[in-house]
Parts: structure tokens; C-alpha cells; sequence
């Protein structure tokens, strides 16, 4: 062994010691004067992704690991450093700083009706490093009739894995909207990437009860910049059959703040205060204007077996807190 492959080998097992001992700093400092004279060493470029990864650096890692794949693609120390990756991005978006959120929606609905309109707005507040209170409040406009709803949701991140919610609604003087309501569900993690999860609610409209759960399945992409997600809906109501939907979405979440959707819906809808039978197309997004403001938007078109078919169009500005 020459004295040139000799100092690459010992900043190897120096980066190596250095990252195992909890100095992802200096690990990364010694693997970048490494990869410097031999850019294409994929054990050290997994150790690199690994210190990156350690300090927080979730695009640069990303890159380290793709990088090794694009190489050997079957590299499973690499494969788990980009599973790990879109692990913590969705962690922090799960976690996340506190949010104030204003948006208003207005449609088209089908027999020449205009008269349809919300405006709602969301709090979103971290209770510690474990727990977010969101609380929130829409005005609903309906035909010449007005309905204010309240709710409050709670979620706590039980586990690493497990994620645990539970909420409430009340509109008073309920016309169309559910007078009280009740929910609980949770998220469990099952695989690296992949997030099922399980929410039912009981909702007293004026007209009926109406009780729901919604089964579903996240599976997570590219280091977390894409997801897919499959959610049924199992609607029943008094007096009436028990009703089957779902809703098919994908995301694209290039970097922080910053999020694109579009998606599919079929089955059982209450916006009316009654269930009816609906589908629908939806498309929409998140883009920041400054560090701590984001526009918010949508468009969708929907069709209702009762015939008032219609398109929506929201907008909104978020700000972080």
C-alpha cells in the first residue's frame, strides 16, 4: 500500500470512529477531504450521507445516497439512508413549528344556484415536542342559510411510530352543519416510508346521525418528496344504506413549505347536512412568499347525485408562527 492510500484509508477509520462516537461534525469534515481525492468511494460516501444526515443536512444526504445507488443499487446501508431521510422529513413536518391559517372557498354549484361560500380559519399550536392542539372555526353559506362551526382536534405522538388524535365539533343553531361531533384515530407507522392509518367520528346533523371511519394507507417516496395515499369511507346514517368511498391523492413536497396535490374522490358526501353519493377531481398546493408566509390553494370539480354539481376554488394565506 502506497503512503497516499494509506492517509485515504485512515481518514476513513477516523471519519468512521468519529460518526459511531457521536461526532457527525467531524466525521463529516474528515469524509469530505476523503471523497475529495476519490469522489466515487460509495463506503465513503454512506458514511458521509449517515454524518449529514446526523447534522440535520436532509438535502445533502439525500444526494450522498442517491449518488451510491446511481453506483450500486443494491447498496442496503444507502437504501436505508434515504428510507431514514424521508423518515425525518416527515417527522418534522409532523412536529412542525405552529401555524395560523385564513381561507375562503367559493363555488359554482350546477341549476344556475351561486349562493355558496366558506370562510374558516385554523390554529395549529405545538403543546411541547409531543403534542399539537389545532383549533379552528368556518363560516358556511348555503343557499341563503349560514352556519358557524367550531372544532378542536388533539394529537399526541404516543411512540415514534404511533401517532394518537381525538376532536370536537359544535355549530350552534346548526341549520346544515352537525349541531355536535366527536372523532378519535391514530397513525401508526408499519414500514420504513409507510404510515397506515384509522379515524371514525359520530356527527349529529339536524336531519340524522351519521357515523364514519376512514381507513387508510401513506407510502412515502424519493427521500420523502413524494406520497401516495389510498383512504376509504364507510358512512352510515339513519335510515339509509351503508355507503363505500375513497379518495386516491398523490403529493409532491420538493422542500420545505412547498407542496403540490392532486387526487380523486368517490362516495358518500355530508356538505349539505344529508349523505349523498359524490365524486369528484381535485388539484391544488402550498408555496411560501417569504420565510414565514405561504399562499394556499385549490380547485376541484364535483359531481352530486342530487344534481348540484359544482366547482370550487380556495385560496388562502398561512403564516408560520
Amino acid at each position: 500500500m502506497n503512503a497516499s492510500a494509506f492517509a485515504q484509508d485512515t481518514l476513513y477509520d477516523r471519519a468512521v470512529t468519529a460518526r459511531l462516537a457521536d461526532d457527525p461534525a467531524l466525521a463529516a469534515s474528515l469524509l469530505e477531504e476523503r471523497l475529495a481525492e476519490n469522489p466515487d468511494d460509495v463506503d465513503a460516501l454512506v458514511q458521509y450521507g449517515y454524518a449529514l444526515l446526523a447534522l440535520g443536512k436532509l438535502e445533502e444526504a439525500e444526494f450522498a445516497f442517491r449518488k451510491v445507488l446511481r453506483q450500486a443499487p443494491e447498496y442496503a446501508d444507502a437504501a436505508q439512508g434515504l428510507a431514514l431521510v424521508a423518515e425525518r422529513r416527515e417527522t418534522e413536518r409532523a412536529a412542525g413549528r405552529g401555524f395560523l391559517l385564513v381561507e375562503g372557498a367559493l363555488s359554482n354549484p350546477g341549476n344556475g344556484q351561486g349562493d355558496w361560500q366558506e370562510l374558516g380559519m385554523l390554529a395549529s399550536l405545538p403543546i411541547g415536542t409531543r403534542t399539537t392542539l389545532d383549533f379552528g372555526g368556518t363560516w358556511y353559506r348555503r343557499f341563503g342559510t349560514e352556519d358557524v362551526e367550531l372544532g378542536v382536534l388533539a394529537t399526541r405522538r404516543a411512540t415514534e411510530n404511533l401517532w394518537l388524535r381525538a376532536g370536537a365539533s359544535v355549530t350552534p343553531n346548526a341549520d346544515f352543519r352537525p349541531a355536535t361531533g366527536i372523532s378519535a384515530g391514530f397513525d401508526v407507522r408499519i414500514a420504513s416510508g409507510t404510515v397506515a392509518s384509522l379515524d371514525g367520528s359520530w356527527q349529529s346533523y339536524p336531519v340524522q346521525e351519521v357515523w364514519t371511519v376512514r381507513p387508510g394507507i401513506t407510502q412515502y417516496f424519493g427521500g420523502g418528496r413524494f406520497a401516495a395515499s389510498l383512504r376509504g369511507r364507510v358512512v352510515a346514517a339513519d335510515g339509509e344504506d351503508v355507503q363505500i368511498g375513497g379518495t386516491l391523492r398523490a403529493d409532491y413536497m420538493p422542500i420545505a413549505r412547498t407542496r403540490l396535490f392532486i387526487g380523486a374522490a368517490t362516495g358518500p358526501d355530508t356538505d349539505l347536512g344529508v349523505v349523498r353519493d359524490t365524486t369528484s377531481i381535485f388539484a391544488g398546493g402550498e408555496l411560501p412568499l417569504t420565510q414565514d408566509i405561504s399562499l394556499t390553494g385549490s380547485i376541484a370539480q364535483e359531481w352530486r347525485e342530487d344534481g348540484f354539481d359544482r366547482t370550487e376554488g380556495r385560496i388562502g394565506v398561512k403564516l408560520s408562527l
